[in-house]
């Protein structure tokens, strides 16, 4: 999950964590986060270096459950921590966006398919990217990157 400044996900936590409607489900799910820097980075290497080819995988180097960032995130913008609830709210919530996006003939803020996006745990190798592609993060973990929110 790419995390920094103008990140739509990101502006969106904020906006409803300033409004103390940002929520989140009690069970962790773990991420892989990269600040929005590490990732432009990562991606001017992969078109001007050489011989650089196939699917890198380009992350942090300490996993982050989804819920320790909301918490992070909030403190920094200086925004009480979301609420937890049960998944089945977070997910009859997406419903009832979807329903109400299409009486409105508009796009849904909030989707099921987001949701359950959202509730699978992401982290991998990046030792490749790490060799072929940037070998050193600008912010290699959540706590070097929390200036960029």
């Amino acid at each position: 999950m790419i995390y920094g400044r103008g990140i739509l996900m990101i502006e969106a936590a904020r906006w409803l964590a300033r409004r103390r409607l940002l929520c989140v489900w009690r069970e962790p799910t773990l991420f892989q986060l990269l600040s929005t820097a590490d990732y432009l980075r990562a991606v001017e290497a992969a078109i001007f270096k050489p011989g650089v080819q196939g699917i890198y995988h380009v992350g942090d180097e300490q996993p982050v459950t989804l819920q320790e960032f909301l918490d992070q995130a909030c403190r920094v913008w200086g925004y009480q921590p979301p609420v937890r609830i049960p998944f089945s709210m977070i997910y009859t919530a997406a419903w009832l966006c979807e329903c109400l996006a299409r009486i409105a003939r508009t796009p849904s803020p909030l989707t099921r398919d987001f949701v359950r996006l959202g509730r699978v745990s992401h982290w991998g190798d990046t030792g490749r990217a790490r060799k072929e592609l940037i070998p050193q993060l600008l912010y290699p973990t959540l706590e070097t990157g929390l200036s960029t929110l």
